[in-house]
């Protein structure tokens, strides 16, 4: 009789264990269930961020594109009209004195905010790997492209203050006509012109072609990764 009521608890006792088992595993199953809602909710939270600040970025660059190759048409013009035949002093001077705009398109567009903060708070590791490293390289190509596009214009910078210390773009001049306008100008002589223009020029169109050869790399793997992001958003 005892030994069938010691059974008998035994049973019991290992029914209560095996019901405490069965509920911490239901518990910690619905937790890591409710947990991954809340993560999958977050990446495709960030995807839709992600998706609206690209198109704004690839619709930037495709307008600075646009800026850049209007310039470079400028530069072409005055290419073109020194190199005929009948230009001279007089043709050199007025390009340089009076339609020569140092102006160039920056192509920094601190527009990382929604990467940034993603990266800072882990979020960014949520993604799909592939997807997270295609993110990756897209962002790191910003900051070479920022490099690249500081490195030319320093270099065209030199340049530009050079030519203007020696002989002042009517753009950047407080002398725009009369005396001390002509002043500046007068007795000039064609070769000491060139050389001070010919490096500025070739520094500017060498800081918009630069820009633009990578302004295009990113046209092209912001519209790759943008169509990615839709199919996982759609997933």
């Amino acid at each position: 009789m005892e030994k069938n009521k010691l059974v008998s608890y035994s049973a019991y006792a290992i029914g209560e264990v095996l019901l405490v088992v069965i509920g911490i595993y239901i518990a910690i199953q619905f937790n890591n269930w409710n947990e991954e809602k809340k993560q999958q909710a977050i990446v495709q939270t960030n995807l839709g961020i992600l998706i609206e600040t690209l198109k704004e970025d690839s619709i930037y660059y495709r307008e600075t594109v646009s800026s850049i190759d209007w310039l470079n048409g400028v530069l072409d013009g005055y290419e073109k009209r020194l190199n005929l035949p009948t230009s001279n002093l007089d043709t050199l001077i007025k390009i340089a004195r009076d339609e020569f705009k140092p102006g160039v398109i920056f192509a920094g567009k601190d527009n990382n905010d929604a990467y940034n903060s993603m990266t800072m708070s882990g979020e960014i590791n949520l993604f799909d790997k592939g997807l997270r490293q295609e993110i990756f390289r897209l962002y790191t190509q910003h900051k070479v492209l920022e490099e690249s596009a500081s490195d030319h214009f320093n270099t065209y910078l030199v340049n530009l203050n050079n030519f203007n210390s020696k002989f002042g773009l009517h753009a950047t001049s407080p002398f725009k006509k009369g005396s001390i306008a002509e002043a500046i100008w007068e007795d000039v002589d064609m070769r000491e012109l060139a050389v001070a223009f010919h490096p500025m020029f070739n520094t500017k169109r060498n800081l918009l072609g630069q820009t633009k050869r990578q302004m295009v790399k990113l046209i092209e793997m912001t519209d790759a990764l943008l169509i990615k992001l839709n199919q996982a958003l759609n997933d």
